[in-house]
């Protein structure tokens, strides 16, 4: 049973540094868990996002001034991780550094290990910034369903989005507004996802552009229709000349 979106009750939380500790039953519970087909939590999880993403925007959540470099172990880029959002495709870019903010990074603060340091009660730190404000994407690109792209991390950054940390290290991650877990994205959101990769990212080989879950097993991202479907249509188009 879901509890009642509270509005208040949320509002106040994000307004204390360490929120992810006052917070820990509600993440655990109900922020954390991956859902693909449970239309009840991933309404009720929007509200959160909305709420939060609103109050990163207008600088209500208390964040660290400063902290370490995160982005320490970053490697030349050799491989291209797919993903997709599970998500609203129109989702705002606020909400999505919010989700970032709340499934990433308050789930490593409570686990209280950031690269080896401890953490927990600290103020939440990134390093990454977009319009000189502090944003928790763990993607660097994200594409839409018209195909169109918001480049959200530079490549220098370390997104936190594969589950491995050797892969997160040297890969660029594209991410699919949208919940694909059981359809395929449209033919322009595939064909920018091919684009934007010869564009910018032609050096890498064919054979490392690949799905979160090929690196992840466990899980189905970008959908279940990837391995056996769209990605040969992605990878053909990776490899068509541009005209």
């Amino acid at each position: 049973m879901l509890p009642e979106f509270q509005r208040s009750y949320w509002e106040e939380k994000f307004r204390v540094a360490d929120w992810y500790n006052q917070l820990e039953t509600e993440l655990q519970s109900f922020i954390f868990p991956v859902v693909h087909d449970d239309p009840e939590l991933k309404a009720w999880r929007r509200q959160i996002y909305d709420l939060l993403g609103t109050m990163l925007e207008k600088g209500e959540v208390p964040l660290a001034q400063s902290g370490p470099d995160l982005d320490s172990d970053r490697q030349p880029p050799d491989t291209i991780v797919i993903h997709h959002t599970a998500e609203n495709p129109a989702l705002l870019l606020t909400e999505l550094s919010a989700i970032g903010l709340l499934r990433q990074y308050g789930l490593q603060y409570l686990e209280n290990d950031v690269m080896d340091r401890p953490v927990r009660g600290e103020p939440v730190w990134s390093g990454h910034f977009r319009a000189d404000q502090m944003v928790f994407f763990a993607y660097h690109w994200l594409i839409r369903p018209d195909g169109t792209c918001d480049h959200l991390l530079e490549d220098n950054a370390i997104g936190w989005h594969a589950g491995n940390w050797d892969i997160n290290t040297r890969s660029i991650a594209i991410a699919l507004a949208g919940n694909y877990e059981h359809t395929e994205p449209p033919p322009a959101q595939v064909a920018a996802t091919a684009q934007l990769i010869q564009q910018y990212y032609s050096t890498i080989a064919p054979e490392r552009i690949l799905g979160h879950c090929e690196i992840r097993h466990d899980l189905t991202c970008p959908g279940d229709h990837f391995l056996h479907g769209w990605k040969t249509q992605l990878l053909q188009q990776v490899l068509t000349d541009p005209q």
